[in-house]
């Protein structure tokens, strides 16, 4: 069982893991446009890049404070900001069974055969509505291998004074239910803040353990534990690559927060989002040596949702399922 491993950048210990990166089948061939909302309100400017690829976030920032680390062109790296439809994280040797019939999706995870972060995370959306300060995204999945559904997802990004909302959509075409898990892999960040000047906490009761293949091991309280976010731990001294449930509302919303001397990154999410997964890496591509990539990703099931049927959700046929997520700064 392994959920965490550690090295040293020199100046302290640090975790790290390895478990996003995704084979060549699954990148885009050329490079999209980013999408650029702006506003203004009479107060600090909002500002957001959003990629076609993934219908992906990879930059925000309000009052000229970044709160997402992504791309610098529009290609997500590692996973940034992608959108995970029709199953959030990773699918077992990308086998499933629906009605008594095996299903055959492609292994897209590289050293693995897993199936990772749904059938879109390479597509790129088209764009149905832009504003200065919104966009709409579609894409359609359409009897994939392995997954014989008809969908069409739509993601909207909205700014707000304090930062953006993400609607997602998901509409069943077909003539029978679709399971369906949705998620989202943002990043976040507070400017160029260090790691070990980080906090992050995350209202859970339990966590999911990881196998190697970072797959589910075995479901555990967090109480009395290293796991135990619920008030705050030091990035730095936080689980790598871990799972949680048992999510505590408050105010309709469930919110996990990247705590630093300027303020807060805080990330809510509809609680229909019954799931949350954490993954710090070294890894991210333009790092400086001090500092981590802190994945915060929202999902409405866990890993290998498919094949345990846990919180998977069914969409009925010409029924839509629709959530939101956003991340908020609010400064010190």
């Amino acid at each position: 069982m392994h959920y965490v491993s550690w090295v040293s950048n020199r100046r302290h210990w640090i975790p790290i893991a390895r478990c996003c990166s995704t084979s060549s089948r699954n990148q885009p061939v050329t490079t999209p446009s980013p999408i650029i909302l702006t506003r203004r309100d009479g107060g600090a400017l909002v500002r957001a890049t959003i990629s076609p690829v993934g219908a992906s976030l990879q930059g925000l920032s309000v009052a000229g404070v970044e709160l997402v680390r992504g791309s610098l062109d529009a290609t997500p790296v590692e996973s940034s900001g992608i959108t995970l439809v029709p199953w959030p994280n990773r699918v077992r040797a990308a086998r499933w069974e629906w009605k008594g019939q095996e299903q055959a999706l492609l292994p897209t995870e590289a050293g693995t055969a897993n199936a990772l972060h749904g059938l879109l995370a390479a597509t790129d959306y088209a764009i149905a509505r832009h504003s200065e300060g919104a966009v709409l995204l579609t894409a359609r999945i359409d009897n994939a291998p392995g997954y014989p559904f008809a969908l069409d997802v739509s993601v909207e990004y909205h700014l707000a004074a304090d930062g953006i909302r993400v609607s997602l959509s998901v509409h069943n075409r077909g003539g029978e239910l679709a399971p369906v898990g949705l998620g989202a892999h943002p990043y976040l960040r507070l400017g160029d803040t260090p790691a070990a000047e980080l906090t992050l906490s995350v209202p859970a009761e339990r966590a999911l353990l990881l196998t190697q293949d970072h797959l589910p091991a075995a479901m555990v309280s967090v109480a009395g534990t290293p796991l135990d976010l619920r008030e705050g731990r030091r990035v730095t001294e936080s689980p790598a690559h871990l799972g949680f449930t048992a999510l505590r509302a408050e105010s309709g919303a469930v919110t996990s927060t990247l705590s630093g001397p300027m303020g807060r990154a805080e990330l809510w999410m509809d609680p229909r989002f019954r799931w949350l997964q954490i993954y710090l890496t070294r890894e991210f591509p333009g790092l400086a040596d001090d500092q981590l990539a802190i994945a915060v990703e929202p999902m409405t099931a866990p890993p290998d949702a498919l094949n345990s049927g846990i919180d998977l959700h069914l969409i009925a046929p010409a029924d839509t399922w629709s959530l939101d997520w956003g991340i908020r700064f609010v400064p010190a």
